[in-house]
């Protein structure tokens, strides 16, 4: 399984912003109806009710997060932060979570999914429980 499946995630369900993904989340989202949005940078996504993206290290600054932030408010939804501790370029959760109150997110969850990675679900912080 992928990613988006091990995450319970589908587009029949709403859309879907995947940021930065490696290419077997691509593959996988290629065979998706409808199929989920693209962006290569979180930067350059757009507010969308649920967010998946694989971030680096060098893009991990509050400007950044705030942004992830601000299009989770926006589109009413949350992100996973899929996190790869095969990658060297990806942040460990240790590294990200003392983020996230500054940028206005909550870790809602953190869970093991695929072959290895870490998923950390975030929301605006000012969201209620769900």
């Amino acid at each position: 399984m992928g990613a988006l499946a091990d995450l319970g995630l589908s587009t029949a369900d709403g859309p879907i912003m995947l940021v930065s993904a490696p290419d077997s989340v691509l593959a996988e989202a290629s065979r998706m109806k409808p199929r989920p949005a693209f962006a290569s940078t979180i930067l350059t996504a757009e507010p969308t009710p649920r967010i998946l993206w694989w971030p680096e290290r060098a893009h991990l600054d509050p400007a950044v997060l705030s942004r992830l932030a601000w299009m989770t408010s926006v589109a009413r939804g949350e992100a996973w932060l899929i996190l790869d501790p095969a990658e060297p370029e990806s942040p460990a959760s240790a590294e990200i979570q003392p983020l996230l109150g500054p940028a206005s997110l909550a870790l809602v969850e953190e869970r093991p999914i695929g072959r290895g990675e870490i998923a950390l679900r975030v929301r605006p912080a000012a969201a209620g429980p769900r």
